[in-house]
């Protein structure tokens, strides 16, 4: 649904370019809702062309963000449960082993290094794996 500042600008612009043709409404003038817009019929013009989708492309890149935004949290999830399927049938595993491993099995995408280290720090937060102690660069998983 396009909102209505978008939506008297793209008004304004085709007004402008005489596609839409108004007495009452004038470049600068704000679009009330008793304005009598028409369609030009006599307009024809083969050189200019007009962009519709200028005003929405904001609106667009909004949306990309968002789709953008939840295939990142999607994919964290699946690293995260990737990492805890290596981890519970290792039960111990060193950090670029477990990093190799993870990078091996997920082979719709290729999560970044400090992605999956991410993902690991938040598995220890919650208690799934943890650090074997002596050797910080081992996990260990817990039941």
């Amino acid at each position: 649904m396009i909102e209505k500042e978008k939506l008297d600008q793209l008004v304004k612009q085709l007004i402008g370019f005489n596609v839409l043709k108004s007495p009452s409404i004038s470049h600068n003038s704000e679009i009330k809702p008793s304005d009598t817009i028409e369609l030009n019929l006599s307009y024809s013009n083969r050189k200019i062309r007009v962009n519709l989708a200028v005003a929405l492309r904001s609106e667009s890149k909004q949306e990309t963000e968002q789709a953008h935004q939840s295939v990142k949290d999607d994919r964290k999830h699946v690293i995260q449960a990737c990492i805890v399927r290596i981890m519970k049938s290792r039960k111990q595993l060193k950090h670029s082993l477990l990093i190799a491993e993870v990078m091996q099995q997920l082979q719709n995408f290729q999560p970044s290094i400090p992605t999956i280290k991410k993902c690991i720090g938040y598995l220890i937060e919650k208690d799934y794996i943890e650090r074997v102690e002596g050797e910080n660069d081992t996990y260990q998983y817990r039941a």
